[in-house]
């Protein structure tokens, strides 16, 4: 079965490569563990944030619910510098947190994780937002979706 799944980049936090602040050019990668994605979701450049980068990209893709229990997103944080992308951190973000294990399918789930270098090493934080868009078959005639405790029978 398959769901689409809408993401929001919202914001990162005392973003360093090394010691020294990420000053701009930074953005986000989403990827699902097991390949669930063909290539990774990609935010646009931040280019004026400084180590408080900003974006308000809205990524949408299918996703398989099948295999959701286990798997795992990857949320990795980059800057483009001299051309090249360089990596600052990588946050590991179990599917259940949005898939209806904590809430219902279907809310928007604002969630901040930790970011962690190549190192092992804290590396700044990272907040966005995701939801499971519902199909078409959760909606009403008026096109609107029944709230959740009315979907179960």
């Amino acid at each position: 079965m398959t769901r689409k799944i809408q993401i929001t980049a919202i914001s990162a936090e005392d973003l360093v490569d090394g010691r020294k602040p990420v000053d701009k050019n930074a953005f986000v990668a989403f990827n699902m563990a097991g390949n669930y994605w063909k290539q990774p979701l990609r935010t646009s450049l931040d280019e004026v944030g400084g180590n408080h980068p900003m974006w308000e990209d809205k990524l949408e893709t299918e996703f398989s619910s099948e295999k959701e229990p286990t798997s795992v997103m990857y949320v990795q944080v980059y800057y483009r510098s001299s051309g090249k992308d360089k990596h600052v951190g990588t946050a590991r973000v179990p599917v259940k947190e949005f898939t209806g294990g904590y809430a219902p399918e279907g809310f928007m789930h604002c969630l901040s994780y930790r970011l962690w270098d190549e190192q092992g090493r804290r590396n700044g934080i990272v907040n966005f937002s995701v939801r499971i868009l519902p199909n078409k078959s959760d909606t009403t005639k008026s096109g609107l979706v029944p709230p959740f405790w009315l979907r179960f029978s």
